[in-house]
């Protein structure tokens, strides 16, 4: 994965996110703290929080709710909940896209697309 944000980037969120699940932020807060744009859904603070979590393994979860948003992780259970809902999340999606793959499929006279359904253990 190239790098998109400097290390400044990327130590500047860290040093707004909140220590601990019940403190967590959300994402129009912490853009605006950074001084990214506060209108739709936070691409570039979404980017950068991706880049921290896969490059430089900064621990950083999300939650949907009391509160919603995001927050650096400090115990195993905060880790494991997170997890858990990136997997539930991740079925989710999958069953959508089985169900669209087997919709199209089996539309008569169609060409079948050729992708596969995918098996998530």
């Amino acid at each position: 994965m190239p790098l998109t944000f400097t290390e400044q980037e990327r130590q500047a969120l860290l040093n707004v996110l909140p220590i601990g699940r019940d403190n967590a932020i959300c994402a129009n807060r912490i853009a605006g703290l950074l001084g990214y744009p506060t209108n739709g859904n936070q691409v570039k603070l979404r980017g950068l929080i991706k880049e921290c979590i896969e490059i430089d393994g900064d621990l950083i979860g999300a939650s949907t709710g009391r509160p919603a948003g995001f927050y650096i992780i400090v115990t195993i259970n905060e880790l494991e909940h997170y997890i858990d809902s990136l997997e539930n999340r991740t079925r989710s999606n999958n069953e959508r896209r089985t169900a669209l793959i087997n919709s199209w499929n089996s539309i008569p006279d169609q060409v079948n697309t050729n992708r596969q359904i995918l098996t998530i253990q």
